[in-house]
């Protein structure tokens, strides 16, 4: 462009001589000066078009480009001789695009005396700050009896690989109920990121009730119930007794099990509900003989259990057979749990044992023993839904080995009828725990024990390694059965067949 002014300057100055000599009327000595010029003028165009260099417009061109974003520079618009030359342009160095930093190019664009160059700058530039992600609530719930833990977060960056580790956390308190944790971060081209967890300090922390008396009671029929009423008392507010909603009505008039509930709520609305339970019975005459019930029944009941090696096959058969029997059960765990539940599905009575079995411990007290089955009624309540009420005392209601707690057994027969509770003892034994050695001993046990006089109470095992009433039972429900004797579970309905009590 500046040889095309040039140009110009030197066809103006032309133009002036060739006025002046014309008006000096000297035309005719121009002639030759005139060719000399026209020569001379020819020679300065053709340099000027030869020397020519493009016109390149980088001052608008982009320098700075973001990491990871951009792949590739724009080349800017290149004219040469008044033509658009763009597409001849070739880019010459190594960019690096996914990592910061300034790199030097060259616009290389092909003339008649050769290549043309232009260098430039290009900075490789992270201005995309991170992005903090927080694990969890942002609006966080606390209780104000725990220590804050922190949920955690990640840290995301388009250039930086990990910044989880530079998070710096900050608390800011806003009043006694509220706080924030700042969470900052800032990679490592200077761009900075704020995250913001709100943590709000709650009272979850319900009240607790206390039964004035016993959460267990039994009273005769016709006689005055009194209710002892309860205490409530709540960490942060303290004593709430006053406010504790009492429902549920005793009729002492009718034989029954009655629950009275109690029920407060604290000032953040958190719940409490506790519950008694008051028995009204009537004195009853205990059977102590082996004839009570419907004769020539054979009630099959199965003490020990559940365990995996012999429940299930016993239950097999069973389903084979079309009998219905008594599962008396011990604690049970996660793997047999789903015994139980079989038995119940499969239409069997589920009984009580007792949560343990340990004699030294269960018979040391009332108190304890019917801690014991209550404990396992109520968890074979919440995994099933299943509600036992019949039980049996481990030994049976005449052992002796209670007798280190003198008369223990005659309270404690007299005590779980109180309670609503029915027990058993059983009438024929197979000897599966003393002295049958094999299936053909249990067998012949059972088969000398029945009687078409009187219902037949059957005391087997289904302990683990049981193989001996295990390998019975079949030949011993084909004896019955062919023999007319009918089979049944008990329930709430069947008389109890009990022992004489010896201690």
């Amino acid at each position: 462009m500046e040889l095309y002014i040039l140009e110009t300057i030197v066809a103006i100055i032309f133009a002036i001589i060739i006025t002046i000599f014309f008006k000096l009327g000297k035309i005719r000595k121009v002639g030759i000066s005139l060719a000399i010029l026209m020569i001379l003028l020819i020679i300065v165009l053709g340099i000027t078009f030869i020397l020519e260099k493009p016109i390149i417009n980088i001052t608008n061109q982009q320098s700075d480009l973001e990491v990871k974003q951009n792949a590739a520079i724009n080349i800017p618009k290149t004219f040469y001789h008044f033509k658009d030359v763009t597409d001849t342009v070739k880019v010459i160095g190594n960019i690096d695009f996914n990592r910061v930093g300034t790199y030097e190019v060259k616009y290389e664009i092909p003339t008649l005396i050769g290549t043309y160059t232009v260098n430039q700058t290009v900075n490789i530039v992270d201005t995309t700050a991170p992005k903090i992600i927080l694990n969890g609530e942002e609006l966080y719930n606390q209780s104000y009896s725990k220590e804050y833990i922190e949920p955690g977060y990640t840290v995301s960056d388009n250039y930086d690989e990990n910044l989880t580790e530079k998070v710096q956390v900050t608390k800011e308190d806003i009043n006694e109920k509220e706080y924030n944790i700042i969470y900052s971060v800032v990679d490592s081209s200077g761009n900075k990121t704020n995250a913001t967890r709100k943590v709000c300090i709650i009272d979850d922390i319900a009240p607790v009730i206390k039964l004035n008396g016993s959460e267990n009671i039994q009273i005769l029929v016709n006689s005055k119930y009194e209710e002892k009423g309860a205490t409530a008392n709540d960490e942060k507010d303290g004593d709430l007794t006053s406010k504790i909603e009492t429902t549920g009505n005793v009729d002492t008039s009718k034989v029954g099990t009655y629950t009275i509930t109690y029920k407060v709520s604290d000032n953040s609305g958190n719940v409490t509900t506790k519950i008694r339970k008051v028995t009204v019975y009537k004195k009853t005459v205990q059977a102590q003989n082996k004839t009570n019930g419907k004769k020539g029944v054979i009630y099959l009941t199965f003490d020990d259990g559940p365990t995996t090696s012999i429940t299930p096959k016993i239950l097999d058969i069973l389903k084979e057979k079309n009998v219905k029997a008594t599962f008396f059960i011990l604690n049970y765990n996660s793997n047999t749990e789903k015994l139980v539940q079989r038995e119940i599905n499969e239409g069997h009575t589920v009984g009580i044992h007792g949560y343990s079995h340990d004699y030294s411990k269960i018979y040391q007290s009332v108190d304890a023993y019917m801690s014991n089955i209550t404990k396992l009624q109520e968890k074979i309540k919440k995994s099933t839904g299943y509600n036992a009420t019949i039980t049996r005392f481990p030994g049976g209601s005449s052992n002796t080995i209670s007798r280190y707690n003198p008369g223990i057994m005659t309270e404690l027969s007299r005590e779980v009828v109180k309670r609503g509770y029915k027990y058993f003892d059983w009438n024929v034994s197979s000897g599966d725990a003393g002295g049958a050695r094999t299936s053909q001993d249990v067998y012949n046990n059972v088969i000398k024990g029945l009687s078409k006089n009187k219902a037949n109470m059957v005391l087997m095992h289904d302990f683990g390694g049981n193989t001996k009433t295990l390998n019975a039972l079949a030949d011993i429900i084909d004896y019955g059965i062919n023999n007319g004797y009918t089979f049944s579970s008990i329930n709430e309905s069947t008389p109890m067949i009990t022992h004489s009590v010896n201690n």
